[in-house]
């Protein structure tokens, strides 16, 4: 992985704290409430890929990048719910 990669990360995590502090929205949401929008973002991967065997590949390749972006924002949020959540991954059973 390289220091570009890290960095981006970084903000990202950053900028998920930010919002999970003064945005009135994610300060609420819950691993229940996001999940419909996690959902909707599989389907919406799921239709980039489908956009690679319609000969679109550059656009596809676009909308992949962008979904799993989208994905992994996702999979940050769920983290940092669960982090305040609960003390340890034992007490989340």
């Amino acid at each position: 992985m390289n220091q570009e990669t890290i960095d981006a990360f970084c903000r990202l995590n950053e900028l998920l704290d930010i919002v999970r502090k003064e945005c009135p929205w994610d300060r609420v949401q819950t691993m229940e409430s996001l999940r419909y929008l996690t959902i909707e973002e599989t389907y919406e991967l799921s239709e980039a890929i489908l956009g690679i065997k319609a000969n679109d590949c550059e656009k596809a390749n676009s909308e992949m990048k962008k979904e799993l972006g989208d994905i992994f924002m996702h999979l940050l949020f769920y983290s940092k719910i669960a982090k305040k959540k609960v003390a340890s991954p034992r007490q989340m059973c």
